[in-house]
């Protein structure tokens, strides 16, 4: 499991737009002494700091500054753990290449068409030079948590086991269908294709020819498909075709459709192998997320915090008050 996967499953932040740029100017040099509202390590983040960050939070998420200021531990907590990530991995040499960095760049900048990326950075006066600087400490803080985690053991098969029989009642199924799937974009194509699969053609090859949905393919590749899985009209014919008959063409918005329907099964428990990854998955998101806490809580004691909690109070308390 990454730490992307991780932190969207923990609910932590993920590396959005707002998120990427919500520590500007936070540096070990930055303001006076006396403004300095969170300290780790050599860095700072000034009250100057914090009320951008805060007006960042309230402007990406429709809320008003009175709500960020409401939840400013919780801000607080997350500046001080992302602070905590890197002081650690400063100490280790763990860095990120620059090739690593542009790639991530690239990958964010290639949904927004032409220059717009930059036009939104600037709408929010946001330098790109800074954005790219908090991108790479983000990513960073990525790396870091990744190399953290890959110290876990695997999670042994008798842990699976011992979970699935434990919550078995958690594992349940609506009615479902296997199928064999074809979809054209023309109706002429699927009719032509109906005419080949009656005249008996291997349906295999049919649909390596057609470069279908090949893991429907069979009834040892096929997968189990529930109605909300499918578009409604395939959904209604494929829980009430004949198991082993082939549909006519079937219209859906996705194209034209024919379809085998292989098996079907009531509502009912799933097996241990349909979701042994599903357990694999959550057993390894406690393991990640009770070592993560200890792990924080080790490099809290590693490294110096200072937080001034009644500067903090004291601005909380005058956005309650307006």
């Amino acid at each position: 499991m990454t730490y992307r996967s991780f932190i969207r499953d923990m609910g932590l932040p993920l590396l959005c737009l707002s998120f990427l740029v919500a520590w500007p100017n936070c540096s070990p040099k930055s303001g006076s002494s006396q403004s300095v509202v969170i300290k780790v390590g050599d860095r700072v983040v000034t009250l100057r700091d914090l009320e951008r960050i805060v007006t960042i939070t309230s402007l990406e998420n429709g809320v008003s500054k009175k709500v960020v200021w409401s939840s400013i531990d919780s801000l607080t907590d997350r500046i001080v753990d992302d602070f905590l990530i890197l002081e650690y991995g400063e100490e280790k040499g763990i860095t990120l290449p620059d090739i690593e960095l542009e790639r991530a760049i690239q990958d964010i900048v290639k949904d927004y068409p032409d220059n717009s990326f930059k036009e939104t950075l600037l709408a929010r006066c946001i330098d790109y030079a800074e954005w790219k600087q908090r991108l790479g400490e983000q990513l960073t803080i990525e790396k870091i948590i990744n190399e953290q985690a890959s110290s876990l053991p695997p999670i042994s098969h008798h842990a699976i086991k011992a979970y699935y029989d434990e919550r078995k009642e958690e594992f349940q199924h609506p009615p479902r269908v296997k199928l064999i799937h074809f979809v054209t974009k023309e109706k002429e194509e699927a009719e032509a294709l109906l005419a080949r699969i009656k005249q008996e053609e291997d349906m295999t090859r049919l649909l390596q020819e057609q470069a279908g949905d090949l893991a429907l393919g069979g009834d040892q590749g096929a997968q189990w498909r529930t109605g909300d899985m499918l578009p409604p009209e395939l959904s209604e014919v494929a829980f009430s075709i004949e198991i082993d008959t082939i549909s006519g063409v079937i219209e859906t918005q996705y194209g034209f459709h024919i379809i085998k329907a292989l098996k079907r099964e009531p509502a009912g428990r799933k097996g241990l192998l349909e979701v042994i990854m599903e357990i694999e998955n959550r057993l390894l998101r406690e393991a990640i997320e009770r070592h993560y806490g200890v792990w924080l809580e080790e490099l809290s004691k590693r490294y110096p915090i200072k937080v001034n909690h009644a500067l903090l109070e004291q601005k909380k308390n005058a956005y309650a008050n307006d």
